[in-house]
């Protein structure tokens, strides 16, 4: 019979699903917590790998063991975890984003009645269509998918690094005499008309490699290139502070960037690539620095940097990038979304410590169920 690990940073909340589940179905699944020890300063952290590890090897039967997480945090440990155990161990071993306390109360009843932990996964995750129809909410009639969800345990890549430059521009404020004031507002004018079909091309690129549902997010950038009360404010800060285009243009962009930070949405702070590849495009232009570089060093390499834009993926060979690793990133990113559209691995928020790595050293990137995971040889067996 197929096991469950609840993996949850608070003890009580893992001890009452698991009274719950227990009353439901008499005992007959087992189920094992993975869980901090319950004081204030747990309640912070995330359960180690090491526990998760742990309590999967204490719950494992040939039948199978269904993960189940409080928090999307949780999943990365998670991978880790299984990341450690032997190949035929982890082909038994399934992560499940279903809601943790409907998820495994539905994976534990079919369980219960004979369910292989497929059926069991399945199960757990029509909980979430399940409340969203009894509240009413709208279902989704389609979702894009990345196109590399293929199931395998475990898989690896190595491949030498790429260092990609990533470097904000900083642009100084430069005092202007009025006469000249129109002729930088001009020149404003001009580079976004320039960015303007810099971003048609994108959006074709992205139509004839990808297909038509991932243009709208060039097609956004093109929106808010339009968007006239951008370009007044950015006019209106170098008349009044008799400055340089590229000084307003960055100061407008910070602000508009910082608001983005600031919403709830997380969908809507993931934007900030996209707002950062609009204004170094346009700054670019403005201090005519090079284009970014479109052609590794090597025939396959591993693309290592702190952060990468949507238009710089969608201008890189594709088949020469074996994976990305960012330092920073966003896993909501466009950036994000696109890599996996061209069956790029993408890791985000990697840590400072992948920017120390050099040209040409060889890495390892591991996948674990549908997730690539950097460094993850630190869990002792």
């Amino acid at each position: 019979m197929v096991s469950i690990v609840l993996v949850s940073k608070s003890l009580t909340l893992a001890n009452g699903i698991k009274e719950l589940v227990n009353q439901t179905v008499e005992h007959q699944v087992n189920l094992t917590v993975a869980t901090n020890y319950q004081t204030p300063s747990d309640l912070v952290n995330e359960v180690t790998p090491e526990t998760i590890l742990y309590a999967i090897k204490e719950a494992y039967n040939d039948d199978g063991v269904l993960v189940l997480l409080d928090t999307y945090h949780s999943a990365h440990n998670a991978a880790l975890a299984i990341a450690n155990l032997e190949y035929d161990i982890a082909a038994h071993v399934s992560l499940c984003s279903a809601p943790i306390v409907e998820g495994t109360l539905a994976a534990a009843s079919s369980i219960s009645l004979g369910a292989s932990l497929e059926e069991a996964k399945r199960e757990a995750h029509k909980t979430i269509s399940v409340k969203k129809l009894l509240l009413g909410e709208n279902i989704p009639d389609f979702t894009i998918f990345p196109k590399n969800t293929n199931y395998e345990p475990v898989r690896s890549i190595t491949a030498p690094v790429w260092l990609y430059p990533y470097n904000r521009f900083v642009i100084p404020r430069k005092k202007l005499y009025p006469h000249l004031l129109l002729e930088e507002q001009k020149r404003l004018i001009n580079v976004i008309e320039q960015s303007k079909r810099d971003i048609d091309w994108l959006t074709e690129e992205v139509h004839r490699k990808l297909g038509e549902q991932y243009t709208h997010i060039f097609s956004s950038h093109r929106f808010l290139l339009e968007n006239t009360e951008l370009q007044l404010t950015v006019c209106s800060m170098i008349n009044k502070y008799h400055c340089n285009a590229e000084f307003a243009l960055q100061q407008t962009f910070i602000d508009l960037i910082d608001t983005y930070a600031q919403m709830d949405d997380d969908n809507m702070r993931a934007r900030e690539s996209d707002l950062d590849d609009i204004l170094s495009r346009m700054l670019r232009y403005l201090t005519s620095s090079p284009p970014p570089l479109t052609q590794p060093p090597y025939p396959n390499v591993i693309l290592v940097t702190k952060q990468l834009h949507p238009s710089t993926l969608m201008t890189l060979e594709p088949n020469r990038i074996k994976g990305i690793l960012l330092s920073h990133g966003n896993p909501l990113s466009n950036t994000t979304l696109l890599a996996n559209a061209l069956d790029i691995p993408i890791i985000n928020g990697a840590g400072k410590s992948a920017l120390t790595l050099t040209n040409g050293q060889n890495i390892t990137l591991k996948k674990i169920q549908n997730m690539w995971l950097y460094q993850n040889s630190y869990i002792s067996h």
